[in-house]
């Protein structure tokens, strides 16, 4: 099973349900999702190489995986954002439980799906994509 370092400072789906759900406006849940960005632990500089970028996220984003521990970052905080979305969805299951996640849905429960950018959705399934394929390692 991989672990996920930057998990540990994260909220859990749960809480991120309810931070969600009670935002009243658009405004509200991207000041979150900001927020949510501002608060994501950044990954090690070491780790920020060419070769572990994500290609089809228009701001620049890694993933990095070694000895079945994850890590993640992007440039962007709004990724950054969604990329907390995406280790809370996977944090603490097993990789046939994360295959059947369907990352729009989850963010059409939080109320986000129609808030975000084609490409950004483009970038977070491209990140998703490469978290998912981690998985089988």
């Amino acid at each position: 099973m991989m672990i996920y370092p930057q998990t540990s400072s994260l909220p859990d789906w749960q809480s991120l349900q309810v931070l969600f759900t009670s935002a009243t406006s658009y405004e509200e849940r991207y000041r979150q999702l900001l927020l949510l960005g501002k608060k994501f632990p950044a990954m090690p500089e070491d780790y920020r190489q060419e070769q572990n970028e994500v290609s089809g996220c228009e701001s620049r984003s890694w993933v990095y995986t070694e000895k079945n521990q994850l890590w993640c970052d992007s440039e962007a905080r709004i990724i950054r954002g969604l990329m907390t979305i995406l280790l809370s969805l996977v944090n603490h299951s097993d990789y046939q439980s994360i295959k059947s996640i369907d990352l729009i849905a989850k963010l059409e429960q939080l109320g986000l799906r129609h808030y975000i950018s084609e490409s950004r959705i483009n970038g977070i399934q491209a990140i998703w994509q490469q978290l998912s394929a981690l998985q089988t390692i």
